[in-house]
């Protein structure tokens, strides 16, 4: 897998959230009771529930294992339920990331090619795809843990939830999102942060602005078209 298919794979951790703050709540979430989990779930896929869609400017830092900023990028994210999702990368390279509903497709502008998954597939790569998707059984596949928000990096208002994939040869270790209370024009709160561990340890920290959950987003947005010239790497069958 390469390092452009990695970053935006990983789409999003908390910019507030520190390296060394996601481990400790990776191994809190482990040691909770498994009707903690559940309760964190429903709580979650309620929240959730709430926001049929929206659209944001994102800003995304990715780092090492070591702490090492390793990429900055910045771009608009639109969602939309039911499997909904157009991620445009706009600085400093182009690259987007669409889901149709049926298919999920990852496009590289600069090498003039666009890899094309099947749903499923592409979740177990990209589980922001989680917030659009009301499949119970893609939901049996990551436990959720409510955390409480650190004094120091989010508001007492504001919720934290951590999401780790079951399976352990997962490429995406654990998600974060964070919701923030600020807006209350929005039922449920606000998706405010987001935040990806992948199986190198690399961590993308990212960080919504000019959320809108009023306005539905273009149907447009949620179309791939294929570019006259690029080569398409199909892997809806494998």
């Amino acid at each position: 897998m390469n390092k452009t298919f990695i970053v935006n794979a990983t789409l999003v951790i908390a910019l507030n959230i520190v390296t060394s703050s996601v481990m400790p709540v990776i191994a809190a979430s482990q040691e909770s009771s498994p009707t903690k989990f559940e309760a964190s779930k429903k709580h979650l896929r309620a929240k959730l529930a709430h926001v049929k869609f929206f659209s944001a400017n994102f800003t995304q830092e990715v780092v090492s294992d070591t702490g090492e900023l390793l990429e900055k990028s910045s771009g608009k994210l639109a969602i939309s339920k039911p499997n909904l999702a157009n991620w445009h990368t706009l600085e400093p390279d182009e690259l987007a990331i669409v889901s149709d509903g049926r298919d999920v497709w990852f496009y590289n502008p600069w090498i003039e090619q666009v890899s094309v998954y099947s749903l499923s597939a592409a979740i177990a790569r990209t589980p922001i795809l989680l917030l659009t998707s009301k499949d119970e059984s893609l939901w049996q596949q990551y436990t959720v843990n409510e955390e409480k928000a650190s004094l120091n990096k989010v508001s007492q208002q504001d919720k934290r939830f951590v999401i780790v994939a079951k399976d352990p040869n997962s490429q995406i270790k654990s998600l974060t999102l964070i919701f923030s209370a600020k807006n209350p024009k929005i039922k449920g709160s606000e998706l405010s942060q987001l935040s990806f561990l992948d199986a190198t340890g690399q961590i993308s920290h990212i960080r919504l602005s000019n959320f809108d959950a009023q306005n539905i987003p273009e149907s447009s947005l949620f179309h791939f078209s294929v570019p006259e010239g690029v080569q398409i790497d199909d892997q809806r069958a494998n």
